[in-house]
Formats: C-alpha cells, sequence, structure tokens
C-alpha cells in the first residue's frame, strides 16, 4: 500500500544546472513470519516507498531556502548557532 506521508526525505543538487530535487519517501520495516520446524521465524527487511520528488530551479531554491529561513527565525532559533 502506497503510504500518504512521509517520513524522511532527500536533498540532491546538480550546480551545472542549477537545479535542486527533493525526494520524500516513507520508510518501514516488512514482516515475513513462516514456520519453520515447529517455530516461528520472522524475517525483515527495510522498504523505502517514494512519496514524492520536486525538481526546483534556482529561484524556487532560493523562495524555499527564504521561506524556511523565516519559519525557523518566528520559532526564536538562531540556524548558525544550533
Amino acid at each position: 500500500m502506497k503510504p500518504v506521508f512521509c517520513n524522511t526525505f532527500n536533498i540532491a543538487h546538480n550546480k551545472n544546472k542549477s537545479e535542486t530535487a527533493l525526494s520524500f519517501a516513507h520508510i518501514y520495516t516488512e514482516h515475513n513470519y513462516t514456520m519453520k520446524n515447529g517455530s516461528l521465524t520472522d524475517v525483515s527487511g527495510q522498504v523505502v516507498d517514494e512519496v514524492a520528488s520536486v525538481l526546483l530551479t534556482r529561484e524556487g531554491t532560493v523562495a524555499l531556502a527564504k521561506l524556511l529561513n523565516k519559519v525557523v527565525k518566528n520559532w526564536g532559533i538562531d540556524i548558525d548557532s544550533v
């Protein structure tokens, strides 16, 4: 089932094209239980479902950075001291 929220994200930057890509994903552990010789065995593995991907231009990246800086300042946090 494709998730409707994400719990992780990744930022990639392409210097040659002045683009920034934001990828949002939901990472969880999937469990597969099997019976073997009278005992229950759990074979688990990490699953990554992509939720969304956003490609930003240089201008979009600058606008997002300004917005995030404003939000953090409104919270009263100095990002240079963190």
